[in-house]
């Protein structure tokens, strides 16, 4: 929507600083909005489906699968009814079903976001119609409001806009973009038949922007999901925990509205940023008069005390007349990342992380690594399709968001922001299987608020220093491969540098979380070290990191100069074999202090590397306004072995190596592995307390973890031998050495075998057939998923 022009005055006719700078940069304005790369726009939009689907998937886990009771009947229903089939049969039978019911569950989990996407579709088409009633708007195709609008519509770029006159109260002074992309409309208030043609003009050539852009249909979608959110998750949710808040209820409800305020910034965010593309849209319209943007939000009124506070809470839904001037005044600004951004971004990451990776668990229950893997690189794909690219257009037109230092730190925020995320969800919300009742499969124990905070702050730096590593990678990899806002390989570019982040962040990303989430669980140190102390994981990771690093260092090797300090023309402007010499005086120039060479703007080059060679001028007029003007070309013979940089080439290269790698720490172990450290302690030797252990009154207090596992043999009786409770709760406190050691495996499988449970008995027999051999992953699985339907329903 337009600013509101002060209806007390017209600007002066001297033009401000700000105003004169703006009207200097039509030919940017005109790249960055033609640029093939993502606006800034569509890439915050990407953060809000991810939050907004999200709550939706957790919404429906809490509904259809919690609180209904069928869920429970159907795994206990998967026990076996006969012992007349053979032991590999019933494990199999058994597992299979088991795994069939999570399939289902996590496929009424996925419905969430798909509803949430019909619904908002809906509405979305609802709002498209009653808006227009609801304003009391008409359509006009022959007063002059109508013929000012078919003036300042470009013919040939797709069907013109209808206008529709809002009539009625409270109509002031605004417009809006309305309709589909076949079918635009744009709305206007009554009043704009007062106001001056320039005016009139300046507003619809920004609503024109608009339907250009396409973000109106987008934006509108965005809005309908989250009032659906609100209304149809978290109102619900809240009345239910309020009648029955239970053991989570309170913690529940705090991350339910924290994805809330999460999802209502990011609109506003989106609602903001949409402004500055409109008016660059606007501004680069060749049909409009010189400084005609700037003027009209020159005129604007000045923001209200409100509308202040609002800006500084990130609810405003505009920008103010003086930051949008701002960006008028230097284009490039729009294009950066900062730190909040970055935040933002893992906040929505940790958040989606845990619901996407336990339904890819559920596709494969026999390899819970792989699937976090699996979790990993779709999530990385989706915080590289926002901050990938996000750097990738700062590193084009030499934001200072992209340097290094700002980089880092933009980086340390989104590993921050994964880490709360993490935590924010609502699968941290607590003990999922020990604090209800009905925990289905897909429940896990996520939060961190009760392990020791050193774990928590190592887990922390972590997460930080990774995301800084990342950010220093990606922008040195934009500005290697000479990222650019326009060009015939710009797009492919930086869709090429989207899929290498996504590879590169898999296994990373996935073995923190199942680090994680072993933390939580206060599993055993051996077990979680597992996840990352074998020569596969190093390996694999090694050679992601190494095949990550080809096309920087590639890159950067191919722009050394050449003889007598001239370097390749990498744009080919003058043709093949061509160096750019530099000749008198070099100049930097910083974001935004573009010009346009011969009508072809700069900006299609990045300013970070981007040396502007001037002829030896007047020591006096060196200085901030100095003329630019353009280098010399001076066509020499390249060196040999010296040639044309192939991003493409280099990026599918790179990715091949990554892809390796990663497929090498994922399944280079095989599925069946298991850790090779065992639990300390002994299950058929009492651990002897040590003096400091004993009281002065004579009690013995020993460490939990020097706690035998099961009694010693001569102290089982009967009793013990049949309790499945007991035999049960060893398998869950053994760890992987009453599967990996053979004399801890026979004891288990004497223990199984001696309890009255088809599951169970069948597990025993199998692991009794090769006690020395490599363990049998059905038996494993099978006994695990059996004890913790025991635990979880009592049968």
């Amino acid at each position: 929507m337009n600013a509101v022009p002060d209806p007390h005055g017209r600007p002066s006719p001297t033009p401000t600083a700000a105003t004169a700078a703006a009207a200097e940069r039509p030919d940017v304005a005109r790249a960055l909005v033609s640029s093939p790369l993502p606006l800034p726009t569509t890439t915050r939009l990407a953060l809000l489906v991810l939050v907004a689907g999200t709550g939706a998937s957790f919404a429906t886990w809490w509904w259809l699968v919690l609180g209904r009771d069928n869920w429970p009947d159907a795994q206990l229903g998967c026990l076996p009814t006969t012992t007349e089939a053979a032991p590999d049969e019933v494990l199999s039978r058994f597992t299979g079903c088991v795994g069939d019911v999570r399939l289902a569950q996590s496929a009424v989990v996925l419905c969430g976001p798909l509803a949430l996407l019909a619904l908002a579709l809906l509405w979305r088409a609802a709002e498209r119609r009653l808006s227009l009633w609801w304003w009391g708007a008409e359509p006009e195709h022959c007063s002059p409001l109508a013929r000012r609008l078919a003036a300042v519509a470009p013919e040939g770029e797709g069907p013109r806009p209808v206008l529709w006159v809002r009539h009625g109260r409270r109509v002031g002074v605004r417009a809006r973009a309305s309709g589909t992309v076949r079918r635009p409309r744009i709305v206007a208030d009554s009043h704009f038949y007062n106001e001056h043609d320039r005016y009139v003009d300046a507003v619809f050539r920004h609503e024109l922007a608009h339907l250009r852009l396409r973000d109106v249909g987008r934006v509108r979608l965005a809005i309908a999901a989250s009032w659906l959110l609100l209304l149809g998750v978290t109102l619900p949710m809240a009345v239910a925990l309020a009648r029955d808040p239970g053991l989570l209820g309170a913690g529940l409800l705090v991350r339910m509205a924290v994805v809330l305020a999460v999802v209502l910034l990011t609109l506003r965010a989106v609602l903001r940023v949409r402004e500055h593309d409109a008016d660059l849209g606007a501004a680069a319209d060749p049909r409009a008069p010189r400084n005609s943007t700037a003027d009209h939000l020159g005129s604007a009124r000045p923001p209200r005390r409100v509308e202040h506070v609002r800006r500084y809470l990130g609810l405003a839904t505009h920008p103010t007349p003086a930051v949008r001037l701002a960006v008028l005044a230097d284009p490039a600004r729009s294009w950066g990342l900062s730190s909040l951004e970055c935040l933002t971004t893992g906040l929505a990451a940790g958040l989606v992380f845990t619901d996407l990776t336990l339904l890819v668990a559920a596709l494969m229950p026999d390899h819970t690594q792989l699937a976090y893997v699996v979790g990993g690189l779709l999530t990385g794909w989706t915080v590289a399709g926002v901050v990938t690219v996000a750097w990738w257009r700062a590193v084009a037109v030499g934001h200072r968001d992209a340097s290094g230092r700002r980089a880092a730190q933009a980086g340390a925020a989104l590993g921050l922001g994964v880490l709360l995320g993490s935590q924010l969800a609502g699968r941290a919300a607590g003990d999922w299987v020990r604090d209800t009742g009905t925990a289905d499969g897909l429940a896990t124990a996520l939060s961190l608020t009760d392990v020791p905070r050193e774990q928590v702050l190592a887990l922390g730096v972590v997460l930080m220093a990774g995301g800084a590593l990342f950010a220093l990678w990606t922008t040195s990899l934009a500005r290697a491969l000479g990222a650019t806002v326009d060009g015939p390989r710009s797009a492919p570019a930086c869709a090429a540098a989207v899929g290498l982040s996504g590879l590169l962040l898999a296994v990373p990303l996935g073995s923190w979380f199942l680090f994680a989430r072993l933390t939580a669980a206060r599993a055993d140190p051996d077990i979680r070290w597992a996840v990352i102390d074998t020569p596969w994981w190093v390996a694999g990771v090694l050679t992601t990191v190494v095949g990550a690093l080809v096309p920087v260092a590639a890159a950067r090797a191919s722009r050394r100069p050449g003889p007598g300090g001239c370097l390749p023309d990498q744009a080919g402007e003058a043709g093949p074999g061509t160096h750019i010499c530099r000749v008198g005086v070099t100049r930097r120039l910083p974001y935004g202090r573009l010009r346009s060479r011969g009508g072809t703007p700069i900006a299609s080059t990045p300013s970070s590397a981007l040396h502007l060679h001037l002829h030896a001028p007047d020591p006096a007029q060196v200085g901030a306004d100095a003329p630019v003007l353009p280098a010399d070309l001076i066509p020499k013979t390249p060196p040999s072995g010296a040639g044309r940089i192939r991003p493409l080439a280099l990026l599918a290269a790179a990715t091949v190596l990554v892809a390796a790698g990663a497929g090498w720490a994922a399944f280079g172990s095989g599925p069946g592995r298991a850790p090779a450290a065992a639990r300390s302690g002994d299950s058929a030797v009492s651990a002897a307390p040590t003096d400091p252990s004993v009281s002065p009154s004579g009690d013995r207090t020993v460490p939990l973890d020097r706690l035998p596992v099961l009694p010693p043999e001569e102290e089982r009786t009967a009793a013990l031998r049949t309790n499945t409770a007991l035999v049960c709760r060893s398998l869950s406190l053994g760890g992987t050495a009453i599967w990996t050691d053979p004399r801890r495996r026979t004891d288990t499988a004497e223990l199984l075998g001696g309890l009255h449970d088809t599951v169970l008995r069948a597990a025993a027999a199998v692991l009794q057939r090769d006690p020395a051999g490599p363990v049998d992953r059905h038996a494993l699985v099978a006994s695990v998923l059996r004890c913790g339907l025991y635990f979880r329903y009592g049968h």
